[in-house]
C-alpha cells in the first residue's frame, strides 16, 4: 500500500489557490466602484456636508452685501398769534463703510466656505474608506464561507465512506466517531461563516442603500489580483502629501484664517462708521411763501458706552483657539499618515511571505491527501492535520487580502488623495 507523507509545516504556509468563491458562481455582481457610487447617492453624511457648503456659500454672498440706505421724512409745524409755518424734510441716509469691516467679514466668510468644501471632501473620503472596508470584509466573508463549505462537503464524503468501511471492518469505531466529530465541527464552521457573511453584507447594504437580501443573492464582482507591494512611496513623501492635501487639515487652516479675519473685523468695529445724509427741504413761511432747498449732513456715533472691548477680546481668543486646533489637527494628520504607512508595509510583508506559495498546488495537495485517506493510504490523523492546516492558511490569507485593501484605503484617506490604482479589491 502506497503511503503519502504530507508536511504539516508546508501546508500551514499554503495560500489561496484558484478560489471558486460564492460570488464567482453567480453572474457578475456589485463592483467596488458601483458600491461607492451608490453610497454617494444615499449618504446622509454627504448630504449634510453639502448642505453646510450651500449655507457657507450663501453666508459668503451675504457678507459682501452693502448696508441698506435709510429713507427718512420729517414734518414740522409751528404757529403763534394766528401765524403758522411748516417744514417738510425728506432725506436719504447711507452708512459710509470706510473702516474695512465689510471686507474683513467677507474674507472670513469666503474662508469658511473653503473650509466647508474641504469638509465635504473629508466626508467623501471617509465614506469611500467605509465602503471599501465593508466591501473587502464582505468579499473575505464570501471566501471564508466557500472554504468552510468545501471542508464540510469533504468531511461529509469522508463520513459516508467511513461508514461503509466501518461496516466492512476496515476502520475502527474511533476513526468513525472522529470523522463524525470533525464533520460536525466543520458544519458548525460553515454555519458560523454564513452568519458572518450576512453580517458583512448587512454592513455593506447599510452604506449603499441596496437591500441586504438582494445584495447577498447577486454577490460581489470577482476579485482582482493581489495588490502590489508598497515600494514607490517613501514615508517622507506620504507625510508631505498628507500635510499638503488632507481635507481635514485644509479645513482647519481655513477656519484659523477666518478667525483671524474675524479678529481684524472686530478691531475695526471700534472705529465709528459715519452716516451721510442728503435730501430735500420745503418750508412754508408766514404769508404763504414757499421756500425749497436741499439738506446735507453727516453723523458720527460716539463710542461712549460700547467700545467693543469684549468683542475684540473674544475674537482674539477665538483666533488663538483656532490656531491651537490647527496645530492639533496637523499633528494628528502626520501621526495617522505614519501609522497608515506602517500598516500597509506590515501587511505587505505578511502577504509577501505567502505569495510564493500561492496557486493551485495547495488545493491539489489537499485533494491528494483526501484521496489518500479515502483509499486507506494515510492515517486519519495525518489527513485531519492537512485539512486543518489548509483551512487555517486559507482563512489567514483571506483576512490578509481584505486587510491589505482596507489598509490601502486608510492610507489614501490619511493623505487625502489617490495613491493606488483604483482596482477591485
Amino acid at each position: 500500500m502506497r503511503t503519502i507523507s504530507l508536511s504539516v509545516g508546508l501546508l500551514s504556509a499554503l495560500a489561496w489557490p484558484t478560489r471558486p468563491a460564492i460570488s464567482q458562481q453567480a453572474p457578475r455582481g456589485l463592483t467596488l466602484q458601483e458600491a461607492r457610487a451608490a453610497a454617494r447617492r444615499v449618504s446622509p453624511d454627504l448630504a449634510a456636508a453639502q448642505a453646510a457648503l450651500d449655507a457657507a456659500s450663501a453666508r459668503a454672498r451675504q457678507a459682501g452685501a452693502l448696508t441698506n440706505p435709510l429713507v427718512s421724512y420729517a414734518y414740522e409745524q409751528t404757529s403763534a398769534g394766528g401765524q403758522r409755518t411748516s417744514q417738510s424734510i425728506a432725506a436719504l441716509e447711507q452708512p459710509l463703510e470706510l473702516t474695512g469691516v465689510r471686507g474683513a467679514r467677507r474674507g472670513a466668510a469666503l474662508l469658511r466656505r473653503e473650509a466647508a468644501e474641504a469638509d465635504l471632501r473629508a466626508a467623501e473620503g471617509l465614506l469611500v474608506f467605509d465602503v471599501t472596508r465593508a466591501y473587502a470584509l464582505a468579499e473575505a466573508a464570501d471566501e471564508r464561507l466557500a472554504l468552510a463549505a468545501r471542508a464540510a462537503t469533504a468531511f461529509e464524503r469522508a463520513q459516508r465512506v467511513t461508514v461503509a468501511r466501518l461496516a466492512a471492518g476496515d476502520v475502527s469505531g474511533y476513526q468513525a466517531r472522529r470523522i463524525g466529530l470533525e464533520s460536525a465541527r466543520y458544519a458548525a464552521l460553515r454555519a458560523e461563516a454564513s452568519l458572518a457573511r450576512r453580517t458583512a453584507y448587512l454592513s455593506l447594504a447599510s452604506l449603499t442603500g441596496f437591500p441586504a437580501d438582494s445584495l447577498m443573492l447577486s454577490g460581489l464582482a470577482p476579485p482582482e489580483s493581489l495588490p502590489s507591494p508598497l515600494t514607490a512611496l517613501s514615508l517622507d513623501s506620504i507625510v508631505a502629501l498628507a500635510v499638503r492635501q488632507r481635507p481635514e487639515l485644509l479645513a482647519a487652516g481655513r477656519q484659523a484664517a477666518a478667525a483671524l479675519a474675524d479678529a481684524r473685523a472686530a478691531g475695526r468695529e471700534r472705529i465709528p462708521v459715519p452716516i451721510a445724509a442728503a435730501g430735500w427741504k420745503t418750508e412754508r413761511a408766514i404769508g404763504g411763501a414757499r421756500l425749497d432747498g436741499f439738506v446735507a449732513g453727516i453723523s458720527l456715533p460716539l463710542p461712549f458706552w460700547d467700545r467693543r472691548g469684549g468683542a475684540v477680546a473674544a475674537a482674539d481668543a477665538d483666533a488663538r483657539r483656532r490656531a491651537a486646533e490647527l496645530d492639533m489637527v496637523r499633528r494628528r494628520v502626520v501621526r495617522e499618515a505614519v501609522e497608515a504607512y506602517a500598516a500597509v508595509r506590515a501587511v505587505d510583508e505578511e502577504l509577501e511571505q505567502l505569495r510564493s506559495a500561492l496557486g493551485a498546488e495547495a488545493a491539489a495537495a489537499l485533494r491528494a491527501a483526501e484521496s489518500a485517506y479515502l483509499e486507506g493510504e494515510i492515517p486519519l490523523i495525518e489527513w485531519l492535520d492537512a485539512v486543518r492546516a489548509y483551512h487555517e492558511a486559507e482563512s489567514i490569507f483571506a483576512t490578509l487580502r481584505a486587510d491589505s485593501h482596507v489598509r490601502r484605503a486608510a492610507l489614501e484617506r490619511a493623505t487625502g488623495g489617490i495613491l493606488f490604482e483604483d482596482r477591485q479589491p
